[in-house]
């Protein structure tokens, strides 16, 4: 049985031990201790200044950039889209920067950004059946030549597709009536949002997508969704931008870069929409803005390419198409 003289012993022998460590520490050792801890704070404060200093000067590097391209981008972009009516098609919201900056690039290329429609709600989500064939069956009633074999979502995505490039004969390039009359009763069945009511047969056409992780709420305010409402949007967004592909005009895709999930991710990852529509990651950049009416301008001339610096991007930033191939009299409206 342990008794009593073991517990005392036990306590001298701790007491012991840690008068040896104070006086070890306060005497042979302090001076080790102290300069071994003073070279570590002096070694990570170095290391940490060094950092500052590189993020300084990469944060330099690319304004240095960003500024030489700004200054370059006119000459760049002049007369790559000559007499073009481009019109954005936007499947998220909150992108007026993003709307502003590529709209500067595309006159910069030549080309009149006539219309800006935006995908709501009752499009992108499985509670919108009742608005979808309503806004087919509007299409229908104005005469547009709808696929009725289709299924509903992919006549409705043909019928927002003719109502912005549909003109009234091939040498007089207003939209057609047909086309005004469908574009307006999608709006009033809530499915776009007409923010730029296009009138002349669109020639060059932007799809502008934003997060992935967000889709029009009902009150246009931005709404998480979970991954089957994620899916099913991307796919309703899908089928715009090949009935949008279909309709003859140059196609392109562009949003954020680095995401996965986004809309660019899906086309640059799907087997057949990889070959027929060009995109551009980096959007909230100047060199993606820039790049918009550049693969505008070789997706016209048959080229797809996928641009950025991201994955899936063929190359950084399209090549300028030869100057003999930009200018078309078919394209002024």
């Amino acid at each position: 049985m342990i008794n009593f003289r073991y517990h005392v012993v036990s306590l001298i022998s701790v007491f012991l031990a840690l008068a040896v460590g104070i006086i070890l520490g306060a005497g042979p050792l302090k001076e080790s201790i102290g300069n071994q801890l003073s070279g570590q704070v002096s070694s990570l404060r170095a290391e940490k200044e060094q950092l500052r200093t590189d993020l300084d000067d990469a944060r330099t590097s690319a304004d240095r950039g960003t500024t030489a391209l700004a200054a370059l981008a006119p000459t760049v972009l002049d007369g790559v889209l000559p007499g073009d009516q481009a019109t954005v098609v936007e499947v998220s919201p909150d992108l007026d920067d993003q709307f502003k900056a590529v709209s500067t690039q595309l006159k910069a290329a030549g080309a009149d950004v006539r219309g800006r429609v935006r995908l709501e709600s009752a499009w992108l989500s499985e509670s919108g059946a009742d608005a979808r064939q309503q806004g087919v069956e509007a299409a229908l009633a104005a005469g547009l030549p709808l696929d009725t074999t289709a299924s509903q979502e992919k006549q409705l995505a043909q019928a927002l597709a003719l109502s912005l490039t549909m003109s009234t004969s091939a040498t007089d390039h207003q939209l057609a009536a047909s086309a005004r009359t469908t574009l307006k009763a999608l709006a009033e069945a809530k499915l776009v949002t007409v923010e730029r009511t296009p009138t002349v047969a669109s020639t060059a056409l932007l799809v502008l997508a934003g997060s992935a992780d967000s889709q029009p709420a009902t009150d246009g305010t931005t709404a998480p969704t979970d991954a089957k409402a994620l899916a099913y949007a991307q796919a309703r967004e899908e089928e715009v931008v090949v009935a949008l592909h279909t309709s003859e005009p140059a196609t392109v895709v562009a949003g954020p870069a680095g995401e996965s999930d986004s809309l660019v991710a899906a086309v640059r990852h799907d087997g057949d929409l990889q070959v027929m529509v060009s995109t551009v990651s980096g959007i909230s950049t100047l060199i993606g803005q820039v790049s918009v009416p550049l693969a505008l301008a070789d997706q016209a001339q048959g080229t797809v390419g996928h641009y950025g610096f991201d994955d899936g991007a063929t190359q950084a930033i399209p090549p300028r198409p030869e100057a003999e191939s930009t200018s078309t009299d078919t394209k002024k409206g």
